[in-house]
């Protein structure tokens, strides 16, 4: 019984609490429980950013201009990345590179791990390392995996957060890029 009522006094002790707060001309315009998140600094435009070779060259994002591209983003410790793969490279050999380019980047990934995962999935398009996130996070990435897809001109037109299968992936190209396999 005794610690019921301790409970009720402090239920209704943060309730006072929390409606002076609300009440208050400062906190007048902002609804109780919203909480407003400023990133610390603004993603670099994408043109300013470069991804590395798994041998360790730079590569500006720039480059790879000219095609429309799939940026898939994933990482050995990621299990929808891990699932999503093989789909991603089913759908690659359909296509290959005349329609659109491929390009994996493993973001914060271990050099080893990311191309231990690339060999077990048996991807074979193009792949590189992101170990800043500085693609990742230009490319507006917020989970993993994302795919990204950006047009001839390097613009990014679509983006996608989470696990796609094949049949997904070509619906995503086709809706967004008129590209069907």
């Amino acid at each position: 019984m005794l610690a019921t009522v301790l409970a009720l006094g402090a239920a209704t002790a943060t309730y006072v609490l929390l409606a002076d707060r609300v009440s208050s001309e400062d906190d007048a315009e902002s609804p109780v429980g919203t909480i407003e998140l400023t990133p610390e600094s603004e993603a670099p435009p994408s043109d300013d950013v470069s991804f590395l070779t798994f041998d360790g060259q730079e590569v500006p994002l720039a480059n790879i201009q000219g095609t429309p591209t799939v940026v898939n983003f994933f990482s050995s410790t990621c299990t929808p990345c891990i699932t999503e793969m093989p789909a991603f490279e089913e759908v690659y050999q359909d296509l290959g590179d005349e329609q659109v380019a491929f390009l994996g980047l493993a973001v914060a990934d271990r050099v080893e791990a990311a191309q231990d995962l690339i060999e077990q999935t048996g991807v074979t398009y193009p792949t590189a390392q992101d170990p800043e996130n500085a693609v990742f996070d230009a490319l507006g990435g917020a989970v993993l995996p994302t795919t990204v897809l950006l047009d001839a001109d390097g613009e990014v037109v679509a983006t996608h957060h989470g696990e796609l299968d094949a049949d997904e992936l070509r619906a995503f190209l086709a809706d967004e890029l008129g590209i069907a396999t």
